[in-house]
């Protein structure tokens, strides 16, 4: 009877400890899960951080090849000191360009409409005859029941 005292005790301590095992087993796997998905933020925030670094970067190369305003004026300076007078705007307005058309560069070409002597009968029935208005179609066609006048 003893015996069985302390087997009853070994199984109940065996298994209070295999339930607390169990509860510590699911917290560690909900920390984990966690923790991976923590990581999968942390992955995506490295590629937006990474994205802005580049764009950054292009942004400061652009900078780098555009003239600050101080960059322009000294070299404005630096021209108008070393350099002539320009020649006057009107000069250069009126002065004659060497390029004109000769008699080869325009082609003779078949006019796009056609008069309908050169085409003959085979179109000139239907497109000679005039309209019909919608509202004479309608009357003409009364004794069918047409509900568009276009059909």
């Amino acid at each position: 009877m003893r015996q069985f005292s302390i087997l009853v005790i070994f199984a109940l301590a065996f298994g209070g400890a295999a339930v607390l095992y169990e509860k510590e087993s699911r917290k560690v796997k909900g920390v984990l899960t966690q923790i991976t998905e923590l990581q999968a933020q942390m992955g995506d925030l490295q590629a937006e951080v990474n994205r802005l670094n580049s764009e950054l970067e292009a942004v400061k190369l652009a900078e780098r090849r555009r003239p600050t305003l101080s960059t322009m004026a000294s070299r404005i300076r630096r021209e108008s000191s070393t350099s002539m007078p320009p020649k006057p705007v009107v000069e250069k307005r009126f002065e004659q360009k060497r390029s004109a058309l000769i008699a080869s560069d325009v082609t003779k070409a078949p006019p796009a409409i056609q008069s309908g002597e050169e085409q003959g009968d085979r179109e000139s029935n239907e497109w000679s005859r005039p309209t019909m208005d919608a509202d004479q179609y309608q009357r003409e066609s009364s004794k069918e029941e047409v509900l568009d006048p276009y059909q």
